[in-house]
This record gives structure tokens, sequence and C-alpha cells, in this order.
């Protein structure tokens, strides 16, 4: 229980490192750089649909185990991305949902302040998390339990905010480069 304790104070840490970046007044978000073919506010984008669906299959896996539903297992793919915490850049392709759609930086936020109120609020569920054996399906791999879908976001924001650190000290290493206008 301390580890899912652990993961939920880290995964909230990591929505607001987003949020932080959808909120930012500066050009940096919304800047082009050679790093990703997304600028930071699209990674934020990205990361607000997708956690916004991820938590719906966390709940759905909830609601599974109430019924007894355990649905199919986790891929191989699955279960090596989630030990290892690590997602290699350029190799999946994210679903057509989740791919940003040029939202305003404002709608940006409130989604990603939406979405840190829905995990904020699994704090006082990660008793049931822990315990939760019932599986919703993610696209690439495959029916997660509760605790893997609360995994699986930590590794995503922790894949994605890699690239958007890396998008900022290249925006700013181009920006003292740049000649004085």
């Amino acid at each position: 229980m301390a580890d899912l304790e652990t993961l939920h104070r880290r995964l909230l840490a990591q929505v607001d490192e987003l949020l932080a970046v959808a909120e930012d007044p500066g050009p940096f978000p919304g800047a082009r750089t050679r790093v990703s073919g997304w600028c930071a506010l699209e990674h934020a984008e990205h990361m607000a649909r997708a956690d916004e669906a991820s938590l719906h299959q966390l709940e759905r896996a909830l609601e599974r185990d109430r019924s007894g539903d355990g649905g199919r297992g986790i891929t191989l793919a699955g279960r090596g991305v989630l030990a290892l915490g690590w997602i290699p850049r350029g190799v999946g392709k994210s679903p057509e949902v989740s791919r940003p759609a040029g939202s305003e930086r404002a709608r940006v936020a409130a989604d990603l302040r939406a979405v840190r109120e829905r995990t904020a609020a699994l704090g006082a569920r990660l008793d049931e998390i822990a315990a939760g054996r019932g599986r919703a399906s993610h696209p690439y791999f495959g029916g997660l339990t509760p605790a893997r879908w609360l995994r699986f976001l930590w590794v995503h924001h922790h894949h994605h905010l890699k690239i958007v650190r890396d998008i900022r000290a290249a925006y700013e290493a181009e920006a003292r480069t740049r000649p004085a206008a």
C-alpha cells in the first residue's frame, strides 16, 4: 500500500508539472524544436486527453472487480513497460482520441485541473485499487488492473515530461544563440 501512496503522490506532482507548462504565459509552451513533432503544450494536451481515458479505464477496472469480470490479461509489451517504468521514444503511436487537437492554452489547463482533481480523489481509494483484480483494456498493453492503470499513468507522464524538459532545454539553448533583436 505504501508503494501506491508514493506512486499517487508522484503522479500528482507530474500533473502539477504539466499544468505549469499549460499555464506558462511565455512563448516556451508553443515553441517548436527538433526534439519532438509536438510542442510542449501539445504534449500537455495529449496528457490531459490520455489521462481522462486512462482514469475512465481505471474506474472501469474497479467496477469489473465488483462484477467479477477479469477480462483478458496484460500483454508482454505492457509487462515490460510497466516493469521498466520506461516507454521508448518514437516507437509507439498515440491513439487518435488522445492526439492533440490544437486546443487553446486555457482549455488544456482546465482539462489538466480536472485530471488533477480526479487523480487526487483516487487517494481515498488506494486500498480498493491495490486489491482490485478487475481489468480494463489498454490499446497496446492489454487488460490492466486498477493498480497497473495507476502505474501506467505514472510511466506515461514520466515519458512525456522527459520530452517536455528536453523541449525546454532546446528552446532555451536556441534562445541563447539567437542574435539580439
